[in-house]
């Protein structure tokens, strides 16, 4: 006689496309908030072969759908088929999916490590002008990625709307060469005057 633990069991195999469908845009998020998020390996070969691995069996899955559809088991067809309707969404914006895990990966990693960037702050002596510090996580050669903490929040205005001390000040960093930014996630506690930033240089 089957035991709960079996009915439990067989219904987590079942659900198998679902589970793989968000694991694995969570799995990119948790490697984006570890070191090994800016490395040149990991961005050009480690994602596209998780990427691949993820269609690959997202193939498996809209195979199973029609096999599925075809011995009329609806539900189990409509649990077979989030995997695939996933990817070819993924596959339709790809450019955005990989901004939002890296962005989600950037946020985890910042709240995890909050205590050590405010300490860094802490300890810049205060000369009477708003705090400005950049945080450079790595990257590409031709790119990087990471925090900035901006006292006088002047990193989403306008150029025309920027202090010109601001702009002289920023020369000396990341910032010099131009950046893109967005606000922070999360409590305003902890996240204001705070940006997650990439650097073309």
């Amino acid at each position: 006689m089957p035991t709960s633990l079996d009915a439990s069991s067989s219904e987590a195999t079942r659900l198998w496309p679902i589970w793989v469908a968000f694991g694995f845009p969570l799995l990119l998020i948790a490697l984006e908030a570890t070191p090994i998020a800016p490395n040149f390996l990991y961005v050009m070969l480690g994602i596209p072969a998780l990427l691949l691995v993820w269609a690959g069996i997202g193939v498996w899955g809209a195979i199973l759908t029609v096999r599925l559809l075809l011995r009329s088991a609806w539900r189990k067809a409509v649990i077979a088929a989030v995997l695939p309707l996933a990817i070819v969404g993924v596959a339709l914006r790809p450019t955005s999916f990989i901004h939002f895990c890296s962005y989600a990966g950037d946020t985890i990693h910042f709240y995890v490590r909050y205590p050590s960037y405010m300490k860094a702050v802490q300890a810049t002596p205060q000369n009477g002008e708003p705090r400005l510090l950049t945080f450079n996580l790595g990257g590409m050669i031709w790119a990087s990625s990471g925090f900035v903490y901006d006292e006088s929040d002047q990193m989403m205005r306008g150029p025309s709307m920027q202090s010109s001390d601001w702009k002289i000040r920023t020369q000396n960093s990341e910032l010099g060469c131009g950046y893109g930014a967005i606000p922070m996630p999360g409590p305003t506690r902890f996240a204001k005057h705070w940006y997650i930033a990439w650097f073309p240089c």
